[in-house]
C-alpha cells in the first residue's frame, strides 16, 4: 500500500553524503514516506542508493524542513526518495562501505 501523494512545486536543496557541494531541485510531489524531485542545478545528480540531506523552505508557512532521505530510483534528472530517520544515516553509510 502506498502513501497518498500531493502535488507541489517547492524548491529544495540537496546535499549528498560523501559528495562535496549542493544541488538544487524542485519537489514535484510529496507523501508521508517520500517525494519525487527533479534536479535543476548542480554538478552531481544523485543515484539509487545515495543518502541525502534535503532542505525545503516553505516561505508561505515561514518554515524550513530538513530531512534525511535515500534515493530509491533515478531516471535522468528525476529521482524518487524515501525519508529515513537521521539516526540511521551513519549505519547505512557504514553498511555501504562494507564495514558491517
Amino acid at each position: 500500500m502506498s502513501a497518498k501523494r500531493f502535488q507541489t512545486k517547492e524548491n529544495a536543496k540537496l546535499e549528498v553524503y560523501g559528495h562535496i557541494g549542493k544541488s538544487a531541485a524542485e519537489m514535484r510531489n510529496l507523501s508521508a514516506t517520500g517525494a519525487y524531485l527533479e534536479v535543476s542545478q548542480g554538478d552531481y545528480i544523485p543515484k539509487k542508493g545515495d543518502l541525502l540531506n534535503l532542505t525545503v523552505e516553505l516561505s508561505s508557512l515561514k518554515r524550513v524542513y530538513n530531512v534525511a532521505a535515500e534515493v530509491v530510483w533515478s531516471s535522468g534528472v528525476g529521482l524518487g526518495i524515501c525519508f529515513i530517520h537521521k539516526d540511521d544515516i551513519l549505519e547505512r553509510m557504514m553498511a555501504k562501505a562494507g564495514v558491517f
